[in-house]
């Protein structure tokens, strides 16, 4: 792929993946997410794929890209009197350490994360961030990539401000297919994840250059899109991936007389939240997690009218006071995923908690959900959570005896949930997102 357009779309892939993955360290480092042993063993995987295809990239173009160009560019294509391509070159040889020392760094994290998910995690969920043990890899681990990002990130603005020109301006078009096939004859890149890597990198620009690459690749990148969506997900978690169009959406409101912050505490002790559902009987902490960070999984068990079932969960937002969602992790026999959130705003009487869903799903969803009757159901079902937690809140020790009504200095007497204290409940099918 040294087209003008496959060459600046593999620089699209390497700059949003290098950028993701210094990002998602720096959340870990920052203790502001969390990922488990699995997480991150399915990110070393997804991370070695990455390698591969950044690796095998800058080795065509060290062999076969640079000396077509040496042909064609004007001898004067020179910065302050240095050969631009010598310059990349010496990028190169920096690369692989690099990125050699972010696995190293990813490695060393997983290993502290698999000893620690079997000791006392009481610590980390108290802080709210990393276990101790896993600080000092967090942090190489963040480091590390964020090395590698701002690398790539100057090093392909570089060769899209000199090779670019070159390629589209001077190289004939029968140098370059000729120079495309030894490329591909020699790359060891599996195609079945850099094609959807790439097309989730930039979908237009990759459904181009497929259709120019012959009838094969579209259909590849048909079949090998979904298993990578898969992958993303459980590598970074369910907001790596769109979960597709929502078909169904419900809310229900209460207004309950404590603090946003009392209250944001007992939404986001998932464990404890189980009591007050009527679908949801039983909550547990999944790979090691312990404390509601974003990226903390943990499975729920659910019954309705007989039947029975339990998902998987991934925390995606955690704003203490503010928010807290999470979202049902699809898979391969669920493809469904639903979003639950929380949104607390105080009021004069306490704190306005508005709790909403958003059900992503396929046809066949849909039609459970109707002939179920959990379309109208489901609001309903939460108002009663919603009126439990309220009386669960109200009847703690802390806050039996008054709060302060939104840092007023005056105190509010608490009572107990009332059906009209419920503001509002709805539920809506929709066609689109």
């Amino acid at each position: 792929m040294a087209s003008a357009t496959a060459y600046l779309l593999i620089h699209e892939g390497i700059r949003a993946e290098t950028r993701r993955l210094a990002d998602f360290a720096a959340q870990l480092a920052a203790g502001r997410r969390y990922a488990g042993p699995a997480q991150l063993t399915a990110l070393r995987t997804h991370l070695d794929e990455v390698v591969n295809v950044i690796h095998h990239h800058h080795v065509g173009e060290d062999t076969h890209l640079w000396p077509l160009l040496r042909r064609f560019a004007d001898p004067f294509d020179r910065v302050d009197g240095l050969d631009v391509l010598d310059g990349l070159a010496g990028d190169h040889d920096v690369l692989d350490p690099l990125m050699e020392r972010v696995r190293t760094a990813l490695a060393r994290l997983a290993a502290t994360a698999t000893t620690g998910a079997s000791d006392d995690t009481s610590d980390r969920a108290t802080a709210g961030g990393p276990a101790e043990g896993s600080a000092g890899a967090a942090a190489e681990f963040a480091a590390a990539a964020t090395a590698l990002f701002t690398l790539m990130d100057e090093h392909l603005a570089v060769e899209e401000s000199v090779v670019v020109p070159i390629l589209r301006e001077r190289v004939p078009d029968d140098e370059l297919a000729a120079m495309e096939k030894r490329m591909q004859r020699g790359s060891k890149i599996r195609l079945g994840f850099a094609l959807p890597w790439l097309d989730a990198a930039d979908p237009t620009r990759m459904a181009e250059t497929a259709a120019q690459l012959g009838p094969v690749f579209p259909v590849l990148l048909a079949l090998t899109r979904r298993g990578y969506h898969r992958r993303v997900r459980a590598a970074y978690g369910v907001t790596a991936a769109s979960p597709g169009p929502v078909t169904l959406r419900g809310q229900a409101e209460i207004v309950i007389e404590a603090t946003p912050e009392q209250v944001y505490e007992a939404i986001a002790d998932v464990i404890r939240m189980a009591r007050h559902s009527p679908e949801c009987y039983r909550c547990a902490w999944l790979d090691g997690a312990a404390a509601p960070l974003p990226g903390a999984r943990f499975r729920g068990w659910n019954r309705f009218r007989g039947a029975r079932w339990s998902r998987e969960c991934e925390i995606v937002t955690a704003e203490p006071g503010v928010a807290f969602a999470y979202r049902t992790v699809r898979t391969g026999t669920r493809p469904d995923s639903t979003l639950w959130r929380f949104e607390l705003t105080p009021t004069a009487a306490g704190t306005r908690l508005r709790q909403t869903f958003e059900l992503s799903g396929a046809a066949p969803v849909m039609v459970f959900e109707r002939l179920s009757g959990r379309t109208t159901s489901t609001p309903k079902a939460m108002a009663r959570t919603l009126a439990r937690l309220r009386n669960d809140i109200l009847s703690r020790p802390d806050i039996a005896g008054g709060y302060d009504i939104a840092g007023t200095g005056v105190v509010g007497e608490p009572g107990l949930a009332r059906g009209s204290d419920i503001v509002n409940t709805s539920a809506t099918a929709s066609a689109r997102s």
